[in-house]
């Protein structure tokens, strides 16, 4: 079961943003889903030293210019797995730019930016 394909991006009753989380807060391991196998595939490793400081995912039920769901990142005090619907709250957005290695190309790379809706200090976090 795809969960990004299935849900809609907010949940109708609490209103939460549904994001899939493919890349675990503290892993070097970059995952993505693959449509044709049905499943996630390890796509990259980051270089030695270096880890993913946040949860990084998709919003459900939506499709960017690229053709893939939104990113996501989520603010968590633990990491989260691959597959895991995190109820989230929007907090911002990160206007990026990506440059792909050896071409001379760059596209826009956004980031939706929430945290867990039960996140322990999300009290502390303005609405």
């Amino acid at each position: 079961m795809n969960l990004l394909n299935k849900l809609p991006p907010f949940d109708p009753k609490s209103k939460a943003l549904n994001v899939v989380i493919d890349t675990p807060k503290g892993c070097r391991n970059k995952f993505a889903y693959d449509k044709k196998r049905k499943t996630y595939l390890l796509k990259s490793v980051l270089p030695h030293g270096a880890v993913f400081p946040f949860d990084f995912g998709s919003i459900a039920g939506t499709i960017g210019d690229d053709g893939d769901p939104l990113d996501a990142l989520v603010l968590m005090d633990e990491p989260a797995f691959v597959g895991c619907l995190v109820e989230s709250r929007v907090i911002g957005v990160i206007e990026a730019n990506q440059t792909e290695d050896g071409k001379n190309r760059t596209k826009r790379s956004d980031h939706r930016s929430g945290c867990r809706i039960t996140h322990a200090r999300r009290h502390q976090i303005p609405r």
